[in-house]
């Protein structure tokens, strides 16, 4: 390492850093504890920019202003550590030397141990487990609600194993692992293929568990001796390749990289289907709890934000599994779902007329968020999509609440030109965006996700029993300081579509992510 030099200055905050030049930070750091020079090119094969883009010179300065970075002249890349990045520099070379990496074996030493916990020492009924989260911490999602609304919703409305319980967005399959609990029988959609495939996972219990620990086991032994030799070994699985390479290296760092595709290479090969998919959303979730993400609610990367190591998390995720297994098959009464990877606007080939006595669900909100990009990563990584051409076609078939779900030939919007109230909003949006370059697709996104919801309602009405009930949990929100009352404007809809009884129950406030108010999310309750 060259000698440092002491000037002392403001110290910029590292998880403040873009993407880009902390990807680029790393990289020197590495060459600089090896003495080696870095190079444009080197820089250039790693961010995926040309050795002369502008976007790529001005992220090496922004280093050097910042004081990650000396250099004695501008036009040369030959870096000097500043003094005060002694202890950050050291703390980046440890996390790189994947060579030196340890791996915990209690996954072999300590499964029978880990799995006497606190909820055998006692019979529990189904609504503690239910309460607790059983199954539904598998895989959690972004906005979820609560695990015990819906089994307040069953006892309110009482429901029995006669009545059919369906969720339009499915999601993580909060609705339907509930309902699975309760001896009910549920129906799920979702667009968004990895969802779908959670959904599924969570609501498959009947796993023979002696198969599962031995599985478990064999797959643990097979990683840890091939981790050893990781550089050497020759991945099938290619989900890295084919994912952008921004993108990739966005979400996870090289070492992440090679550990994810090893283990996904031999999940793979477990012929048992339920087993493998069990220990794939395993991997993709302790995948994702590893990488460099955060939900905030929207997708930010923080690369040197501290995370649990992906093997531990991997770990501690099976364990949970096998026990919310071992302890919901201690109840072999319980209904049965199914999950379909389409649009609920397709229900009526799933569904007959006037069989539906009960749905609920949480349709995504005009907030503007793009739920694929959330799910970017599992997306790739369990084979789902293969280009982004393949994530264009995901992103068609979704509720328009984001602008980026927005396309050239999409008409939902034509479905409420007649909602006053609707336009009026869209109008008073452009009137905040008009003379600004930014927020110019806001007013149309409102009316396309209108006339999504419209389709929506129009598609399960006549699936629906008479006196058959459609709960809604939705929040209001706000865009350029424009009030959108989603519940008001959703009954209103459902009213001229047939629907009676139509009302709306508090639910809980929320804070807007944009402005300083307070924001009442509410169920919205419609009966055929």
């Amino acid at each position: 390492m060259k000698s440092t030099v002491n000037i002392k200055k403001k110290i910029y905050n590292p998880n403040k850093l873009p993407f880009l030049q902390a990807q680029i930070l790393k990289r020197i750091y590495i060459n600089i504890s090896k003495n080696k020079e870095t190079t444009l090119k080197e820089l250039s094969v790693l961010t995926d920019y040309s050795e002369h883009s502008k976007i790529l010179l001005s992220a090496i300065n922004s280093l050097v202003k910042k004081r990650f970075l000396l250099r004695l002249k501008d036009d040369i890349l030959d870096f000097f550590l500043p003094e005060e990045r002694v202890i950050f520099f050291n703390k980046v070379i440890k996390e790189s030397d994947y060579k030196n990496k340890s791996y915990s074996k209690k996954i072999l030493n300590n499964f029978d141990n880990e799995i006497q916990f606190s909820l055998f020492n006692e019979k529990h009924t189904i609504s503690e487990l239910n309460r607790y989260g059983i199954i539904h911490k598998w895989y959690n999602y972004l906005e979820e609600f609560p695990y015990s609304l819906i089994e307040d919703k069953i006892n309110e409305y009482n429901l029995t194993s006669n009545d059919l319980i369906v969720d339009p967005f499915a999601g993580s399959g909060t609705t339907l692992v509930s309902a699975n609990l309760f001896h009910l029988n549920a129906i799920g959609f979702d667009t968004n293929p990895l969802m779908a495939f959670v959904s599924k996972v969570k609501t498959v219990w009947n796993i023979d568990l002696y198969k599962l620990k031995e599985t478990i086991t064999n797959i643990a032994n097979s990683f840890l001796k091939q981790i050893e030799n990781i550089d050497n070994i020759k991945i099938k699985n290619d989900f890295i390749s084919r994912m952008p390479k921004k993108e990739i290296n966005q979400w996870l760092n090289p070492i992440l990289q090679k550990e994810v595709s090893l283990l996904k290479n031999i999940i793979d090969e477990i012929e048992d289907e339920k087993i493998k998919n069990l220990l794939l959303l395993a991997l993709s979730k302790s995948c994702f709890d590893a990488s460099y993400v955060s939900l905030c609610p929207g997708t930010t990367f923080y690369p040197f934000r501290e995370k649990e190591e992906f093997w531990d998390l991997f770990t501690k995720k099976v364990i949970q599994m096998y026990k919310d297994l071992k302890l919901v098959q201690l109840y072999n009464n319980y209904g049965k779902s199914k999950i379909f990877n389409h649009t609920c606007l397709e229900a009526n080939k799933y569904i007959t007329k006037n069989s539906i006595s009960f749905i609920i669900t949480s349709p995504p909100y005009p907030n503007d968020l793009e739920y694929t990009r959330q799910t970017r990563l599992e997306l790739y990584l369990l084979d789902f999509v293969k280009t982004m051409d393949d994530v264009q076609q995901i992103k068609r078939k979704m509720v328009k609440s984001s602008t980026k779900l927005i396309f050239k030939e999409s008409e939902s919007e034509k479905y409420i030109y007649n909602f006053k109230e609707i336009m009026q909003i869209s109008d008073d949006i452009y009137e905040q965006t008009k003379d600004k370059n930014w927020g110019f697709d806001y007013p149309r996104m409102v009316r396309e996700f209108f006339g999504d919801m419209y389709l929506c309602l129009q598609a399960m009405y006549p699936l629906l029993k008479s006196n058959g009930h459609f709960l809604l949990v939705i929040g209001d929100q706000t865009i350029k300081g424009v009030l959108i009352p989603v519940g008001d404007i959703l009954i209103n809809i459902a009213e001229k579509l047939g629907y009676v009884n139509c009302k709306k129950e508090f639910f809980r406030m929320r804070r807007s992510t944009n402005h300083n108010i307070s924001l009442p999310e509410e169920i919205i309750i419609l009966e055929r």
